[in-house]
């Protein structure tokens, strides 16, 4: 074997990453494309910016929905399938957001949006994780991941473009992009040779395996994978989504705010590439301690000096925060599907994955609970830093991989009887 990595992978391979990656960068592209106009919504359909708001929540909120239906579509009906699925929906629901005549039509899109990411999370992941080779599989982790990064890049690009020339509605227009991606899925890319090759050794499936991780044999490792990811986006979303609101209210001005918000998710597309690599390289245990660990030092200092830091420091501070903190999520699609088998993994994947970006949600509405009492500034700062000790100890002490080895020993010891 080669100790070149990239020699090992083949054309079909670099296919898969392509078609994956595309699918992570174009459903961030659609996701984040709403953050940008919600003052011209809430003026459009005459309601509050704080029910506007609601539209953000409303996608996140249908996610583990999507996990779970199109995931056990994908168990059902293989990777590929199930991927052109998923983007046809969250493709088709951004257009017609553009055509919404009241909120309520726009937030029973969104809903729809919510479902359509979910289902291409699960069906990208697994279809790019299972034909890469094992021994790589945290550096293709960290690739796909990335292109989400991409996607809150390319949002900002588009949105200076089209709504001061077209208005808000035409940026949703752009959300039909994605389906065009669906012909380069269809005949551009292999199936899933684990899946394959694991359907040809099960006539039938297993009933639907969004329903088997309820039973006594699953439910464990998922109950841990949703407690992972909740901790997850606990630990992120403070600072994605109340970060530049916190600036503004500090003194900064939009321009800065915009310069300071490009830098810091620089530094995750950055974290992402690079925890691959890392984890490949010390093992997925300590890269990820670490890289949490360290996180914590750059919370500190970008919070404690957002006072008089000026905006280069602040920038720094801001880019080694997401390049550690938001960075070494890259590697979280990789670490869930190892411990669910095949005939379960894109529904454990997609609704554990998903039902934990609730957290993302709430992340807001936490914030705001506490800035009455410690500050905006030290609201997010306190949730960032609890959610990183929780996620730092699940990892630390292997708490998903005792459970899984717990339920390997009684399957064995039920064997011997």
């Amino acid at each position: 074997m080669s100790n070149v990595w990239y020699q090992e992978i083949t054309r079909d391979n670099w296919k898969t990453l392509l078609a994956s990656w595309l699918g992570w960068a174009l459903d961030g592209l659609d996701f984040v494309l709403i953050t940008y106009v919600l003052t011209d919504i809430s003026k459009q359909f005459h309601i509050s910016l704080t029910i506007a708001s609601t539209l953000i929540l409303a996608t996140f909120a249908t996610r583990w929905l999507g996990g779970a239906v199109v995931g056990s579509v994908l168990d059902r009906i293989g990777r590929k399938n199930a991927m052109i699925l998923g983007v046809l929906i969250y493709s088709v629901a951004t257009f017609l957001c553009g055509l919404s005549w009241s909120y309520w039509s726009l937030l029973v899109f969104r809903l729809f949006v919510g479902i359509g990411m979910a289902g291409e999370y699960a069906a990208g992941s697994t279809l790019l994780l299972e034909n890469w080779p094992e021994r790589v599989r945290n550096k293709a982790s960290g690739f796909l991941v990335s292109g989400w990064a991409v996607g809150g890049l390319l949002a900002s690009v588009v949105y200076s473009i089209i709504v001061p020339n077209f208005g808000w509605r035409a940026l949703f227009f752009v959300g039909i992009v994605p389906a065009l991606l669906t012909l380069f899925i269809r005949f551009g890319v292999s199936e899933s040779e684990e899946w394959t090759k694991s359907r040809a050794e099960h006539d039938k499936p297993q009933g639907v395996s969004f329903f088997q991780l309820f039973t006594k044999k699953w439910f464990p490792i998922a109950f841990i994978m949703f407690l992972f990811m909740f901790a997850s986006f606990g630990m992120n979303w403070p600072v994605l989504g109340l970060m530049p609101t916190y600036l503004k209210g500090i003194g900064y001005n939009p321009a800065g705010i915009g310069e300071i918000m490009f830098i810091s998710n620089f530094g995750a597309l950055l974290g992402y590439w690079f925890s691959g690599f890392l984890a490949d390289r010390i093992g997925f245990r300590l890269a990820s301690v670490l890289t949490l660990l360290a996180s914590l030092v750059f919370l500190v200092l970008a919070f404690s000096t957002a006072h008089s830091s000026s905006l280069i420091t602040m920038g720094i501070f801001m880019f080694f925060l997401e390049f550690t903190n938001l960075g070494i999520s890259g590697l979280w699609p990789y670490y869930i599907t190892q411990h669910f088998d095949v005939d379960v993994r894109s529904s454990g994947l997609g609704f554990t994955y998903n039902l934990g970006a609730i957290a993302g949600g709430l992340s807001p509405v936490w914030g705001s609970a506490l800035k009455s009492s410690i500050g905006l500034g030290g609201a997010i700062a306190s949730l960032t830093f609890f959610w990183t000790i929780i996620l730092t100890l699940i990892i630390a002490f292997n708490v998903a991989g005792r459970v899984k080895n717990r339920k390997l020993q009684l399957t064995e010891l039920s064997k011997s009887y």
